[in-house]
């Protein structure tokens, strides 16, 4: 991204001012100014505001990063090498453009919404980025949105909630429901723990609901009208969801008490500050992307699917060998599930199928329940422990430790191991959220195996057998310990796993285990992948 510089920023700002005079007196005299319509309104930057360039590059970047993210899912990845995908005729360009202030904001004025409004150099740089410099990026969100967008319309609808607030999961994560921010914020609406349980989302050793674009949709519609009946304004509803509810109050207190956005925008946090202009940004792009010849890519993620509960453990990958349904596709359909395990030990969980395949899931559920479970179910009987109380044995498990790093806070390393904040302080027994630098802390356990005794093999004097029957009886017992040495161990990759890291553990090399398992690119590991590990 190259940076605008503040003689541009002043130069547009001129320019936007004359058009928008012209378009509001054009408007007065036609008798159009109408509460239904966005407010068009150039904002008066202060001095406190006109130090945000460096937070407005920030935002560009952290946004650029998201859809970065997003451009990797699996089935936007399987359309960009698809034939005739729109996305091979886009390119995302960060050249640098010269926008048309004037144009874009008669265009906003002319998008009909309860929440109002506003155009400025701020809101002239989010359009930019999302209809000129990403347009690839935009189109594959755009056909994301075709899956996403119509059930999030009806759960938004039910709660009495403007439906266009859905384009907040365009800047909040770029439609991708495994995004995790660097403060621990997961999911397509980037819950934090603590708000997640707030509404009702569960986040334990397997499952975390903040995943489930249906289940946090739910939770993010009644999450933002609490805001606004907080607050009674759309924009100020959607700057706390950003900042929390308690910066906001505080920045309508410097205020001096004023009640809308664009009053109180230069006393919220910085990056707070442009959050609500992505938003008009997302917002421009879903109305007018055509006119920039942005079509929306044909994202296949199946949308006639039903949900149907599950009343035994299961992996998901158990479900994908008897069925015969593609692996990435249950993990697409059930991104709940972090450790790919249903986890339906003492109460019923669901799983989401392809309506085709429900009739076959309920006919086989013992059979799938059944398929190589100890294969599956041995590797992580420690997280079966620790979720359903049940002991292990002694010497079942190993502990396995991470040392903190500059810039780590709980939320960052609890996501990296597919734990939640309160499940990793209570393993460490921490009081408090903060961590010191190179501090060791407990992140997960490791299955453990009990050693079955080695078959004793009588000795038998040598002179009461023959020279042959001796020698057979010598390379007998050799022969049964090597066998029990060599029995290779059952690991599922985990995420931040590759291959040095799980060889470390294993006192092995990466190259042994590409090796054992006919890996030919050492570097592309699949969470979930299952690895045979040669014993050294």
């Amino acid at each position: 991204m190259v940076k605008k510089s503040s003689g541009i920023l002043t130069k547009l700002k001129i320019r936007a001012n004359y058009c928008l005079l012209t378009l509001c007196a054009l408007a007065l005299l036609s008798g159009m100014m109408t509460t239904a319509f966005a407010q068009v309104v150039e904002t008066e930057l202060t001095p406190e505001d006109s130090l945000t360039d460096a937070a407005i590059q920030r935002s560009l970047d952290e946004q650029s990063n998201k859809m970065d993210e997003m451009l990797h899912l699996w089935y936007v990845q399987r359309e960009i090498i698809s034939a005739n995908s729109v996305l091979a005729e886009l390119t995302d360009d960060t050249t640098n453009f010269c926008h048309n202030d004037s144009l874009m904001a008669d265009r906003l004025s002319k998008i009909v919404t309860v929440v109002p409004l506003a155009y400025n150099s701020k809101v002239g740089n989010f359009i930019e980025l999302y209809s000129i410099r990403r347009k690839k990026s935009s189109a594959a969100m755009l056909g994301l949105a075709q899956y996403y967008f119509p059930w999030m319309q009806a759960i938004f609808d039910k709660y009495d909630v403007p439906e266009e607030l859905i384009y907040l999961t365009i800047i909040e994560s770029g439609l991708n429901p495994l995004a995790v921010s660097k403060a621990g914020a997961t999911g397509i609406w980037q819950f934090m723990y603590q708000t997640g349980k707030l509404y009702g989302l569960e986040v334990n050793t397997f499952v975390d609901d903040r995943r489930d674009p249906y289940k946090a949709t739910d939770a993010a519609a009644r999450h933002l009208k609490d805001l606004y009946n907080m607050f009674g304004d759309w924009g100020l509803a959607i700057s706390a969801y950003n900042c929390g509810a308690g910066n906001v109050r505080k920045a309508i207190a410097r205020s001096g008490g004023k009640q809308t956005f664009w009053q109180v925008s230069p006393y919220l946090p910085r990056e707070t500050q442009n959050y609500f202009p992505l938003y008009i940004g997302a917002l421009y792009l879903m109305k007018y992307h055509n006119d920039y010849g942005i079509q929306a890519a044909k994202i296949a993620i199946p949308s006639a699917v039903d949900t149907v509960m599950v009343n035994k453990e299961m992996h998901l990958e158990q479900v994908s060998k008897v069925l015969d349904i593609d692996l990435d596709e249950l993990k697409t359909l059930n991104p709940q599930y972090k450790r790919l395990i249903i986890p339906a030990y003492s109460q019923p969980y669901p799983i989401r199928l392809r309506v085709t395949d429900m009739v076959r899931f309920i006919e086989m559920q013992d059979s799938i329940h059944n398929y190589h479970y100890e294969e599956y179910f041995t590797p992580v009987k420690v997280y079966t422990s620790q979720f359903t109380g049940k002991p292990l044995a002694d010497g079942e498990s190993k502990k396995i430790y991470y040392y903190v790093k500059n810039g780590d806070n709980l939320s960052k390393i609890a996501a990296k191991y597919n734990l939640s904040v309160a499940e990793l302080k209570k393993m460490n027994k921490l009081s408090g959220n903060s961590v010191k630098v190179k501090q060791r802390l407990l992140v997960g356990y490791e299955y453990v195996a009990p050693q079955k005794p080695v078959e004793q093999v009588p000795v038998i004097p040598t002179d009461s057998l023959s020279s042959q029957d001796s020698t057979a009886t010598m390379l007998q017992a050799p022969v049964l310990q090597e066998q029990q040495d060599n029995t290779p161990v059952v690991y599922f990759v985990k995420k931040g796993d590759n291959l040095s890291s799980i060889a470390g553990r294993y006192n092995t090399t990466a190259r042994k285990i590409a090796d054992y398992n006919k890996l030919a690119n050492m570097n592309a590991l699949k969470v979930g992948q299952k690895l045979l590990i040669p014993r050294t």
